[in-house]
């Protein structure tokens, strides 16, 4: 059996600093503009998707900045696009 040496106390601030750093990543992402969060992606990514897939994927997240273009790609293969 392993032994906790956090208290409860330091777990529980632990837990609200993870939650805490977590938001504050998210709230960075909202803050790129499209060709950066399309930067993030590999070189083989961009490559499968292709030119065209990834203007209008660029075109998705003007307009909608929690998009990740990944899951932009999804959407539009799910429609057919």
């Amino acid at each position: 059996m392993t032994s906790n040496t956090f208290s409860k106390k330091n777990h529980d601030f632990a837990n609200t600093m993870s939650n805490h750093l977590n938001l504050n990543i998210g709230n960075l992402y909202l803050t790129l503009r499209p060709d950066e969060k399309i930067n993030q992606l590999t070189a083989e990514q961009r490559e499968l998707i292709g030119e065209f897939s990834l203007s209008i994927i660029r075109d998705a997240l003007k307009e909608f900045s929690d998009l990740h273009p990944l899951n932009a790609l999804k959407m539009m293969e799910e429609t057919g696009a």
